[in-house]
């Protein structure tokens, strides 16, 4: 059958093989150092390693992928930012624009109050005794 050195020969070309076949997979860890060595087709997978080749090859379309889903969230919050300051911003003119006609109604009511008033002291042959600036210091405090 098979001697001793077939077997020695048998076994060598085993080990030799799955060291060549580890090479290929995970690289030369000595030229895993230098880069320019990817560029070479068949010496980069050597060199790097199938493994560590396929996987950067991969990584730089997600890198791409990731960045531009990254950016397009950012926008879209932003829009939703800016929407929303918008909303807020026309909803206190509006309040605001409610308040300035409600103090306009409050301010013309008071005068014609006044202005009553004024009417029941005259057809009362009584006066009022303020002069123009004690009426105006009471109106504005």
């Amino acid at each position: 059958m098979l001697g001793l050195l077939d077997y020695l020969k048998l076994g060598a070309g085993i080990a030799v093989g799955v060291l060549i076949t580890s090479l290929y997979w995970t690289g030369v860890p000595i030229l895993n150092d230098y880069p320019i060595l990817k560029n070479i087709p068949l010496l980069g997978d050597i060199a790097v390693g199938h493994v560590q080749a396929v996987k950067d090859e991969a990584l730089k379309g997600y890198v791409l992928e990731s960045e531009k889903t990254t950016a397009e969230a950012k926008v879209a919050e932003m829009e939703r930012q800016r929407n929303a300051s918008a909303q807020a911003l026309e909803e206190a003119r509006k309040r605001q624009a409610a308040d300035d006609a409600a103090e306009l109604a409050k301010d013309a009511q008071t005068d014609i109050e006044i202005a009553d008033y004024e009417k029941k002291l005259a057809a009362a042959n009584r006066q009022c005794l303020a002069d123009p600036a004690d009426v105006q210091f009471l109106q504005s405090h």
